[in-house]
């Protein structure tokens, strides 16, 4: 956990964009918590002006998941093994492959939502994230690795998210998102070096009010390094009952409805970004970290605006290797070549929704 100094520039980041949102507190439907670094979920938000008979398309479908303003979770993945090929001996540049267990892969994620403008003919979303994974691995002490990976792995982001409708069918979906990824516990520790920078561009098409879709492209570190590709967003539902939620290829889920109160999605999502760890062994280190979770997903209301999330799913490891350089070229071999096991994981989430 961030000591006190973090806690409160996080504090006064979130009481700043409180009073930015303040204009726009009747708002409704805003852009759920990004789903972490690289393309979110731009169809959750929505109009404060929007009409039966508006002159543009909105943007949702219906019968969509709910549009969380403020979600507050945890995340927990069961112990699993790391073995680690590279020089972990201090001073020492031969290769050393070490098997190690982490006992501890946890933390905390917050997320805070909010418009700065809303209206039919244009939205503007400011958002903010905070994602920490603490880290707990048996015998850290004994490499400069392990003991830097020791220290968390935290994700601090801003995003902005622009709706544009062009008229009744026709949209542009536009965000842009800078990230803050590294093992910082206070200011002394941030570098910026530990920054990503992250956008999407997507042109599209609402065709009625049960289904939405678009292209795009996509500048992303979701999988753990810099990646330029494709994106088809695609919202859609078919009864009462089914729909799909649908990022691809960073998230694809297919939604079951049980009323207005509560649901179930089933599908995956590609979660990551590259983590700069400090000088490890004399090196500059950063962590490319990419990780794919098939997973279970129940949301339920609580009382009024109040949701409970609950998340079951399987994590397996894309990328974990560990590399001098965030975007090194592809004859740069990894200062530590990392292999993880794939365990079970669970988050469990209380949502402020929009109404």
């Amino acid at each position: 956990m961030p000591n006190l100094t973090l806690r409160c520039f996080l504090g006064s980041l979130l009481a700043l964009s409180s009073l930015l949102a303040a204009p726009s507190a009747g708002a409704q439907d805003l852009p759920s918590a990004p789903d972490s670094l690289g393309v979110d979920d731009f169809g959750s938000f929505g109009n404060a002006d929007a009409t039966e008979n508006r002159p543009y398309a909105s943007q949702k479908v219906l019968s969509q998941s709910p549009t969380k303003l403020i979600s507050v979770g945890y995340e927990y993945q069961l112990p699993f093994d790391i073995t680690s090929v590279g020089p972990h001996t201090v001073g020492v540049g031969e290769l050393e492959k070490r098997t190690e267990q982490v006992d501890r892969f946890a933390g905390l994620r917050l997320g805070f939502n909010a418009p700065v403008i809303s209206n039919s003919s244009l939205i503007l979303n400011l958002g903010l994230t905070y994602w920490n994974t603490g880290v707990g691995i048996a015998n850290a002490n004994r490499t400069p690795l392990f003991r830097a990976m020791e220290d968390g792995l935290r994700s601090t982001g801003f995003n902005a998210t622009v709706f544009k409708p062009l008229n009744d069918v026709r949209y542009l979906l536009i965000q842009g998102n800078v990230d803050l990824n590294g093992t910082y516990r206070n200011f002394d520790d941030v570098s910026s070096k530990a920054l990503t920078y992250s956008g999407t561009a997507i042109y599209g098409w609402k065709r009625s009010e049960a289904f939405m879709w678009g292209l795009g492209l996509t500048r992303t570190y979701r999988a753990g390094q810099l990646l330029h590709i494709p994106v088809v967003y695609y919202y859609r539902t078919f009864n009462p009952k089914w729909g799909v939620e649908a990022i691809f290829p960073a998230r694809v889920n297919l939604r079951r409805n049980f009323g207005a109160n509560s649901l179930l999605t089933i599908g995956y999502e590609i979660e990551g970004n590259a983590y700069y760890l400090g000088m490890v062994n004399g090196q500059d280190a950063y962590l490319r970290r990419g990780e794919l979770k098939p997973r279970l997903t129940y949301e339920r209301q609580l009382a009024g605006f109040v949701w409970l999330s609950a998340q079951a799913g399987y994590r397996y490891n894309y990328r974990f290797n560990v590399f001098n350089d965030q975007n090194p070229t592809g004859d740069n071999n990894p200062l530590y070549d990392n292999s993880l096991g794939n365990p079970l994981y669970f988050n469990l989430s209380i949502n402020l929704v929009s109404p």
